[in-house]
């Protein structure tokens, strides 16, 4: 049941993350990953911060991506 949640975050992710090479293999890396999405669509400064903020927040959520599936 994990997989299939997982898989279905990831592919209606793919779009609102433009530019973003990260593809979470844990269920936190996929759950943060929405929470950037989800703070990305909400951003109200301008493009080029909003671009920023979401190209951090996908950076960390690959690091904790990384540590979660080395706790596996």
């Amino acid at each position: 049941m994990k997989k299939v949640i997982l898989g279905l975050m990831i592919v209606s992710l793919t779009a609102c993350a433009a530019g973003s090479n990260f593809k979470p293999v844990t269920l936190e890396g996929a759950q943060c990953k929405v929470r950037c999405a989800e703070n990305m669509s909400n951003c109200n400064g301008s493009s080029y911060s909003c671009d920023r903020a979401a190209a951090t927040c996908m950076d960390t959520c690959q690091q904790l991506d990384d540590l979660a599936a080395t706790k596996k």
